[in-house]
């Protein structure tokens, strides 16, 4: 049976047994995490920090109302909202960076888990993101009575564009942490030996 497969079961049993002592390799692992991560809020940070200025701009150099006013302001919009993620994933994984949690094993598993399917899912989300973006943009070039053609056609392009971003860093993420999980789980796994239904650490 796959790795992946015995990694639901195991974490369900391991909160039962006595942690004692972390070994160097998780907290290790721990750490390239929150190193990826931290690196991948200052990505999102510095788009979101772009387009808000951008979107500034453009919506002071551009005519209220206009196709490309609503573009711009759709970005602006947008990307408070990403700033406001990046900012405080990136202090908590600066903060525990220096000063670690002494994640114990199960944790570990628990987190890793976690970080896989969180960028899982925001990959999904993304596609709706498109998937809104490509019908605001279509139905405001194919509906000349539509009133407020400038905003669907500014806001799908919007979307399009946040979308596309968006569904490029999320599965970079989810690429890098798995890729850090393939590459660490056999010295991970050597220190868990299964007798059975008993589990234990091997320091």
């Amino acid at each position: 049976m796959p790795v992946r497969r015995l990694l639901p079961a195991l974490i369900a049993l391991l909160p039962h047994l006595s942690p004692a002592q972390v070994p160097e390799d998780f907290a290790r692992f721990n750490a390239e995490r929150d190193r990826s991560t931290a690196t991948g809020m200052l990505v999102l940070g510095g788009w979101a920090t772009g387009n808000l200025l951008a979107g500034g701009i453009g919506m002071a150099t551009t005519p209220p109302g206009s196709e490309a006013w609503h573009f711009h302001l759709m970005n602006a919009a947008w990307n408070t909202v990403n700033l406001g993620i990046a900012l405080p994933a990136w202090a908590g994984a600066r903060k525990r960076l220096r000063t670690p949690a002494a994640l114990d094993i199960p944790g570990t598993f628990d987190a890793q888990r976690k970080v896989e399917v969180l960028y899982l899912i925001n990959g999904g989300l993304d596609l709706a993101y498109l998937g809104a973006g490509l019908w605001l943009w279509e139905h405001g070039h194919g509906d000349p009575a539509l009133a407020q053609r400038e905003l669907f056609r500014g806001f799908g392009t919007s979307l399009l564009l946040q979308g596309g971003f968006l569904l490029a860093f999320d599965v970079a993420s989810y690429v890098v942490h798995a890729r850090h999980w393939r590459r660490a789980r056999a010295g991970l796994w050597r220190h868990l030996q299964v007798n059975g239904t008993s589990i234990r650490y091997a320091f």
